[in-house]
């Protein structure tokens, strides 16, 4: 009996893992655009406060690039 039980387990990993293939497979572009639409809206540059992109009008280049180094960047601990 054990073996059996062993063998529904292994069965059930696998159909698990070809469900998520299968998922991805599919859905795989819509989920990319989800997820770099999510990441617009609540990502934000942290020397400026505007939001992250990845692109070609990205809002944090020029404010990133030209901040200054501080002291309290080159601290260690």
């Amino acid at each position: 009996m054990k073996i059996v039980g062993t063998i529904l387990k292994i069965l059930a990993a696998l159909a698990a893992i070809a469900g998520a293939i299968y998922v991805i497979a599919t859905y795989g572009d819509r989920i990319v655009a989800w997820a770099k639409d999510l990441m617009s809206k609540y990502c934000y540059c942290d020397c400026c406060g505007d939001c992250c992109c990845d692109g070609e009008d990205c809002c944090c280049d020029d404010c990133c690039e030209d901040a200054p180094a501080e002291d309290a960047d080159f601290v260690e601990e």
